[in-house]
């Protein structure tokens, strides 16, 4: 074995990122250091994967994975690059950018505190090095929570107008008429006919939405008055049904979709769950309405990414402690 492909080297290369304590075992697999919680490998069983890949180990030396600078990212304080989002964007999309100051080699990409992978400096020069097929699940979150935050922005810049029931009414059917378009595409674009499924139910959910919202704005213009009667719906335990379990593959696209529809409701809850503390009673009754119909979409989305998250989970053989 060459001297870089020791664990100790490894732990150096750890401690380099400020990892001061390793979370499991090392093991020495396939040209890779494996993080692994199993004692001993059974005998006589083909595996594929024993826990995570954390180091690859290259004629030139040691390469972190981007999974496994993801893992450790809270217990990572040294060699984090935070990035802004066009500079994430930017990233990628291949480009290089020029950020001078930057220690040499192998870097944490992050994102509002949030480690997402594995980049490189050389000279000035900071270069992306996550996997192509991860980079366009996050263009994808990228893109949509892009157009959430723009939405919310745009709403809080104009707070002191926002304190009508016609101003909060028109921003609520922008919101839904947003998420409908998004779960509709990814509708379509969904391979797992369990998951197109759900996006579809949750794009009908949005229409929904949207229909009682405009006649609650038909009414206010007509007396006045605002009135919200309809309860959100718990569709999580009739949609997740383990027949839809059973299909659910953590698939690039789709898991990227459910990602971003959960970053999508994430903001809607929290936009409306903050106004609710500040306004008239009214209007704050409002505002937990609208908040409680995207917190049923958000719960929906959760358990289904949890099914994605414990079925990698059992697929690579590791569990967290």
């Amino acid at each position: 074995m060459p001297f870089y492909a020791d664990p100790s080297e490894v732990e150096k290369l750890l401690r380099e990122f400020g990892v001061e304590e390793i979370p499991g075992e090392l093991l020495f697999r396939h040209d890779a250091f494996w993080l692994t919680t199993a004692k001993e490998m059974p005998k006589g069983v083909k595996i594929h994967a024993v826990g995570i890949r954390l180091v690859r180990v290259q004629k030139i030396g040691l390469k972190p994975t981007s999974f496994g600078l993801m893992f450790l990212g809270p217990r990572i304080r040294n060699r984090r690059v935070e990035l802004t989002r066009e500079e994430l964007r930017e990233l990628l999309l291949g480009h290089p950018l020029r950020k001078p100051g930057l220690p040499q080699g192998y870097v944490a990409l992050s994102l509002e505190g949030e480690v997402l992978g594995c980049g490189e400096v050389r000279g000035e020069v900071l270069r992306c090095q996550i996997p192509r097929a991860r980079r366009q699940e996050l263009l994808i979150v990228l893109a949509q929570e892009g157009a959430v935050i723009s939405s919310a922005g745009k709403m809080a810049v104009k707070e002191e107008k926002v304190e009508t029931p016609e101003d909060v009414l028109k921003g609520a059917i922008l919101l839904e008429e947003r998420g409908k378009v998004f779960y509709e595409h990814a509708a379509l674009s969904a391979q797992n006919p369990g998951v197109k499924e759900i996006f579809s139910i949750l794009a009908r959910e949005e229409e929904r939405h949207k229909e009682y919202l405009a006649k609650a704005f038909a009414e206010f213009v007509r007396t006045g008055k605002v009135t919200l009667t309809s309860q959100p719906v718990d569709v999580t335990s009739a949609v997740l049904t383990p027949e839809i379990k059973k299909e659910i593959e953590a698939a690039g696209f789709e898991a990227a979709a459910i990602y971003a529809g959960m970053a999508l409701e994430e903001k809607a809850v929290a936009f409306y769950a903050e106004k609710a503390k500040t306004a008239p009673h009214e209007l704050a009754k409002l505002y937990e309405s609208l908040a409680k119909w995207e917190q049923s979409h958000l719960d929906l989305l959760a358990a289904l990414d949890e099914e994605l998250r414990q079925r990698v989970w059992h697929e690579r053989g590791f569990w967290p402690f």
